[in-house]
């Protein structure tokens, strides 16, 4: 299996996906991130501004470290700011103010945020289905391996459906961040941002949401070889 012409061409393939994926939001994150947003708090203040207006007192909000890095955590009710996007703005007049990038981060985690109070049946699906998804990320292909090397049909088909799992969590997150960024573009449009500003962001969301698709577009590429592989050696 190692040395499967298909799976060198698999690796290949999404090695590319991912990579075009990132590469786009990187460079549209760096675009927006010069661009002033017209609003003049630090991120911080920013991201409790929206979740004030929101009814969501109750969400703290933390500093992460890493570039993008940014995200909701449902479980302790905590919006964390990467050290990319808290290092814009300054919240003082005459200063550097929040990008547009930044401010479409930081919206798009409180639209988490919200998705959780109002609890959005994908966030729920994902949440419920992410102890599954971990094993069929990490545990399951070596399982399939295992199962095939040992001729250990039963032990490859557990293996398979964990790595099932792990593609259904990519599909169910689709619609959330989806459903995320929808509501981060209203946000940002109820605080002035509109014209290039809203183009901007909207940019941003949706360059972000082409490395959920590329991940789904990854795992089902691994899924369906992984299948072959599986049901090619059952007898």
């Amino acid at each position: 299996m190692f040395f499967d012409p298909l799976y060198i061409v698999l690796v290949v393939v999404m090695l590319a996906i991912s990579g075009w994926a990132a590469w786009r939001v990187r460079s549209t994150y760096a675009r927006w991130s010069k661009v002033d947003s017209g609003v003049d708090l630090s991120a911080y203040d920013f991201a409790r501004r929206l979740l004030d207006r929101q009814d969501l007192a109750d969400v703290k909000i933390e500093p992460t470290p890493g570039q993008l890095t940014d995200h909701y955590d449902p479980r302790s009710k905590t919006l964390r700011v990467s050290q990319t996007v808290a290092g814009t703005g300054t919240g003082t007049e005459g200063g550097p103010r929040l990008s547009v990038a930044a401010a479409a981060v930081i919206a798009h985690e409180v639209g988490h945020a919200l998705q959780d109070r109002e609890r959005d049946v994908w966030l729920t699906a994902r949440s419920v289905i992410v102890p599954i998804a971990s094993f069929g990320s990490s545990i399951a292909p070596w399982l399939i391996i295992a199962g095939i090397v040992l001729q250990f049909f039963q032990l490859a088909v557990i293996g398979l459906i964990g790595f099932a799992a792990a593609f259904v969590f990519t599909l169910i997150t689709l619609p959330v961040e989806i459903g995320a960024s929808g509501k981060a573009l209203a946000f940002v449009q109820g605080l002035g941002m509109v014209g290039e500003r809203q183009d901007g962001a909207r940019a941003v969301l949706k360059a972000a949401a082409w490395t959920y698709v590329a991940a789904a577009l990854t795992a089902l590429l691994s899924f369906l070889y992984y299948f072959s592989l599986v049901m090619g050696r059952r007898d």
